[in-house]
């Protein structure tokens, strides 16, 4: 794994374990950049009045519409998100990004090695979750918890609908499993579309 520049996308709702898995699949395969979706938000919010741009400033979670909240949010980050990708693919550089902002029917088509939806866990481990290391300074209510579980619904409909792995988070061996097969896949291609383009030997 170690000669492989992944691009790898993780999405999720809160709590699903996104920054668990980013962390471990970073030090497992020694990627070069890791960023997460909330802080391109925070850099491109600051480009943006808050009266100019309202579904930017704020948690989704907390917003009178989640959805539709996520969706606006989502559609702002995207050119900012691709052009990470793009840059990472063009320097050939690995590069992962997570955050609830990843929706498949905004990333179902990009070129990348791997993208994942993680589900949400069952309700008493989901708020266990939300009340972990990850989210100290963020108190979470019963109607921020509603949304949140909403959400994971809405991106888990949305990963069935456009063919995108989505499963709960049970330990990072599973991901580099999934990764190893891609690579050893597309290793395989390649070499066909070599010998396809030399012609006869």
């Amino acid at each position: 794994m170690s000669s492989i520049k992944p691009i790898i996308l993780i999405g999720g709702t809160a709590g699903t374990g996104k920054t668990t898995l980013a962390n471990e699949l970073c030090w497992r395969l020694g990627l070069d950049h890791r960023i997460g979706t909330g802080f391109i938000r925070e850099i491109v919010k600051s480009q943006h009045r808050k009266e100019d741009c309202l579904e930017l400033h704020g948690f989704t979670f907390r917003a009178e519409q989640p959805i539709a909240n996520i969706v606006a949010q989502a559609q702002r980050l995207k050119p900012a998100i691709v052009a990470c990708i793009e840059r990472a693919q063009r320097e050939g550089t690995s590069l992962l990004v997570e955050g609830t902002h990843l929706l498949p029917s905004l990333y179902h088509d990009a070129t990348v090695d791997l993208f994942v939806v993680l589900e949400a866990p069952d309700v008493e481990e989901h708020r266990r979750r939300l009340r972990g290391p990850t989210h100290l300074h963020r108190e979470t209510t019963e109607a921020d918890f509603a949304n949140v579980r909403l959400i994971n619904q809405f991106l888990a409909n949305e990963a069935a609908r456009f063919g995108i792995r989505c499963e709960p988070f049970a330990s990072v061996e599973r991901f580099v499993r999934v990764l190893e097969e891609y690579t050893r896949v597309t290793t395989k291609q390649e070499g066909l579309r070599r010998l396809s383009r030399s012609g006869p030997i």
